[in-house]
């Protein structure tokens, strides 16, 4: 699996567009979408699926299976509310066929319902929008800030006012977000993934053999459409470019990001 890195936060996985794709944040716990079954993940708890494609679900049965054995505590799944009711009974049946009954949880998740992860952190599912039943999923970080009349004390000051009043406000900040397969409308419809600190954004085309057109038609992103609404990523800190079609070589997408974005966005962008 690979890994990157930033600003503290560490990602592992995999993604191929119509092969597999997981990203996993060990210090979250939880890992997006499982394309494959992978040992190196079965103590991550929490899957949050985006859809049911085989090659962002496959791994499902695996994982679970592997955790009951192992007597771990049941997993959680997070999915679309539509697939929710055909997983579990591909979940059951397979129950039959391994003649082992595995412990999980499956929730149905609709866009706009939350879960707490750890600490003053919490995930939300958003808007995406793809050929079956779909979400988007952002992580958000709850942070006290210092109210703007109080922004002219020393530090002193702050620490005996704060014993007697409520100096400080609580702001949400969209952290992470996570596409999944989608169109560009994932951006555009989503002011709150155009805030996001880091964005996992599918681009699983990048040439005019595979026009904007087709992209769409298959509820993909194209990297026109990206080049086209670059100013809507100002704000995102890290690009993570995944699920690009495996016809391409790295060369390829390498040279088309460079001759397609701004030179602004490009230096943010990461091919996963």
């Amino acid at each position: 699996m690979r890994e990157h890195r930033f600003q503290g936060i560490v990602f592992q996985g995999n993604s191929e567009g119509g092969i597999q794709t997981s990203i996993v944040l060990p210090q979250y716990k939880l890992m997006f979408d499982i394309g494959r079954g992978y040992p190196e993940t079965i103590e991550i708890p929490r899957i949050f699926l985006t859809h049911g494609h085989l090659d962002h679900s496959a791994g499902i049965p695996y994982h679970l299976s592997q955790r009951s054995l192992r007597q771990l505590s049941p997993a959680e799944v997070y999915c679309p509310a539509p697939m929710a009711d055909p997983l579990d009974q591909i979940l059951k049946l397979w129950h039959q066929i391994e003649g082992f009954e595995t412990k999980y949880r499956l929730t149905g998740v609709s866009a706009g319902d939350h879960f707490q992860l750890k600490g003053n952190t919490w995930i939300t599912a958003v808007p995406s929008f793809h050929r079956v039943p779909s979400n988007g999923y952002l992580v958000y970080e709850k942070t006290a800030k210092l109210r703007p009349e109080f922004a002219h004390l020393s530090g002193p000051e702050i620490a005996r006012l704060k014993q007697e009043q409520d100096l400080f406000y609580t702001q949400d900040k969209a952290l992470i977000a996570f596409s999944g397969d989608t169109t560009i409308e994932f951006v555009i419809n989503n002011p709150a993934v155009q805030q996001a600190r880091i964005l996992f954004l599918e681009c699983t085309y990048v040439c005019d053999k595979r026009p904007v057109d087709r992209a769409r038609q298959w509820g993909h992103t194209h990297l026109h459409e990206i080049a086209a609404h670059a100013d809507l990523f100002r704000s995102v800190e890290r690009l993570f470019l995944i699920h690009f079609s495996a016809r391409y070589r790295r060369g390829e997408i390498e040279a088309a990001l460079q001759r397609e974005l701004p030179d602004w966005l490009h230096a943010r962008t990461v091919i996963w």
